[in-house]
């Protein structure tokens, strides 16, 4: 990955991290010193890569993993910042990503009753329940929205 790939991916992440929203591409721009032109273009090609995903037909971040730059389902507070994860799979994948304590809010598929889950020293405090995917992972990226 060449260096303005690196810049990109991680400047995004970390307004992810501290801000709960991705930046757009002229705020990426801005930040790094760098042409519009030329980080559309190292968006574009993350999407790519699969290393983010982007709204369809745009260069807005949709999703760079584990966490979602839309209202989900799927609400995680770490340290007093709210975050949406885009599956339950990615819930758990922000506090490990985060190196933190953080609370996991949800609703049941089924009843929907409201589930809570509590990641405490890197480990879920509760087991109980199951978590359903409807595609198996090696078809996710055939529609990673849906999934």
């Amino acid at each position: 990955m060449d260096s303005l790939l690196t810049d990109v991916r991680l400047y995004i992440y970390g307004q992810m991290i501290a801000t709960s929203a991705a930046p757009g591409v002229p705020e990426t721009a801005a930040a790094l010193g760098r042409a519009v032109e030329d980080v559309e273009r190292a968006y574009r090609t993350l999407a790519e890569q699969k290393a983010l995903v982007l709204r369809p037909g745009t260069t807005t971040v949709w999703m760079v993993m584990p966490f979602s730059n839309m209202q989900t389902a799927f609400n995680v507070i770490c340290e007093g910042r709210a975050y949406y994860a885009n599956c339950a799979w990615d819930a758990f994948g922000i506090p490990a990503v985060l190196e933190r304590d953080a609370n996991i809010f949800t609703t049941c598929a089924d009843c929907g009753g409201v589930l809570q889950r509590k990641v405490a020293c890197g480990r879920l405090t509760d087991s109980r329940g199951v978590v359903h995917f409807a595609l198996p992972v090696r078809r996710w990226w055939e529609d990673v929205g849906f999934t």
